[in-house]
């Protein structure tokens, strides 16, 4: 199913390839930067709050405007070249790929926001669940 929807993809017209090109690599760098570390589920499930995101009038419509939303991601506010370990890249590739079109779901999984087991905010929201070291709220 993969392969088909990725075919689909590049009969798309070249401007709309480029602006799906930008978009799915903000998907992947959140990915990276934010769970690179993470199992696989970890990995989707942090795409897929990016994703959620952009579908709540609260957060920005584009993926690259949720990642650079000031305020949200704070590996944005300190990112300058950071060298990338290709074998997680990859693996930040691949759950973000499969999020992204719609082959991993984690099920109905809507939240909107997360952090590392580390930190406490004082957020107002709902925990839904744990996956590797963050916790996932709506």
């Amino acid at each position: 199913m993969v392969k088909i929807l990725l075919a689909l993809l590049l009969l798309l017209p070249p401007l709309t390839l480029q602006a799906v090109d930008k978009e799915f690599d903000c998907l992947v760098r959140n990915v990276y930067q934010e769970a690179r570390g993470e199992p696989y589920k970890g990995k989707v499930a942090v795409a897929l709050v990016t994703l959620n995101r952009t579908k709540s009038e609260r957060f920005p419509s584009t993926i690259c405007g949720v990642v650079y939303q000031k305020g949200q991601f704070s590996w944005t506010k300190n990112y300058s070249k950071v060298k990338v370990n290709v074998e997680q890249w990859q693996a930040a590739k691949d759950a973000a790929f499969a999020a992204y079109m719609g082959v991993e779901t984690l099920g109905i999984f809507k939240a909107t926001h997360f952090h590392n087991n580390q930190v406490n905010p004082k957020w107002k929201l709902r925990k839904v669940t744990t996956i590797g070291n963050h916790h996932f709220y709506l």
